[in-house]
């Protein structure tokens, strides 16, 4: 057996640093939401008394939880749908073609992820609100899908140039035409491209609080984000729901994460290095 040397022993005292600081807010977030008010104002960094699970129980009525997830839930697959079967085929002529037309449009594409929404904040609403979307799930979709497209272009095209020719050329043989080759041949193989975007876009949309705020203004409309905001007050916080409400939504998003991590360092490193 090897034994370690210094400086194996300072890397692993660092990576144990960094993970004793990464771990120290998710035990401030989890241990609070057992706490009473007088523990939170008293000891914050404390263990909890008990296990009181009463302020779950109130932050799951306050919230109306199981609709606002409902909500959250159905605008952020939605979106992950459309923006995978958009962005999949938007990114495979660009990955297959080459010229400066091809170029052009994978830089224009590329170009989206550094632009900020908030630059086309005001214009946007303007343009929503006189197509009659706000405050209607289809139009949360479309700016949702607008806002991560060119992230999701710039993935999977990075992926699909990773990829072999010979499937699809087989597929063209047998009497496919090209859209159905795309989707029997080459579709099946970009499952690590199509996982990364998943969860990325999932996180994106799922944790988004200035989009609903304006657009989805509507009580009957709210995300788990807007719903949280209203345990914020001008002068005072309601932590004893706050807290539990923060864990909650979470847990689905820890759920699908853990179901697809094996394929998103996979899709992410060939996006990124190849795109």
């Amino acid at each position: 057996m090897r034994e370690r040397t210094g400086r194996q022993v300072l890397l692993e005292i660092v990576m144990i640093a960094l993970a004793v600081l990464f771990i120290i807010p998710l035990y401030f977030v989890v241990s609070m939401t057992f706490k009473t008010p007088e523990e939170m104002a008293g000891f914050p960094l404390s263990l909890p008394g008990s296990l009181n699970f009463q302020n779950y129980a109130d932050t799951w009525k306050m919230m109306r939880f199981p609709f606002v997830l409902a909500n959250t839930l159905f605008i952020t697959v939605s979106s992950v749908f459309v923006l995978i079967i958009l962005g999949s085929l938007a990114a495979y002529p660009l990955a297959r073609k080459t010229g400066k037309t091809y170029n052009f449009l994978y830089i224009y594409f590329t170009a989206g992820i550094m632009v900020p929404f908030q630059l086309a904040m005001i214009p946007l609403y303007r343009f929503v609100n006189t197509l009659h979307l706000v405050n209607t799930y289809h139009g949360a979709v479309l700016i949702y899908t607008a806002i991560n497209l060119p992230l999701t272009v710039f993935l999977f095209t990075g992926f699909l140039k990773t990829t072999s020719k010979e499937l699809e050329e087989a597929a063209w043989i047998d009497g496919c035409s090209k859209f159905r080759a795309y989707w029997v041949a080459v579709f099946p193989i970009i499952k690590p491209a199509t996982a990364t975007v998943a969860v990325l876009c999932s996180l994106s949309t799922w944790n988004e609080f200035l989009i609903p705020l304006l657009f989805l203004s509507d009580k009957s409309m709210r995300t788990i984000t807007i719903e949280l905001y209203t345990f914020v007050g001008e002068h005072v916080t309601n932590w004893s729901l706050l807290f539990p409400g923060m864990v909650l939504s979470v847990i689905p998003l820890l759920l699908v994460y853990l179901f697809l991590q094996k394929y998103i360092i996979k899709g992410i490193a060939a996006g990124s290095v190849k795109g």
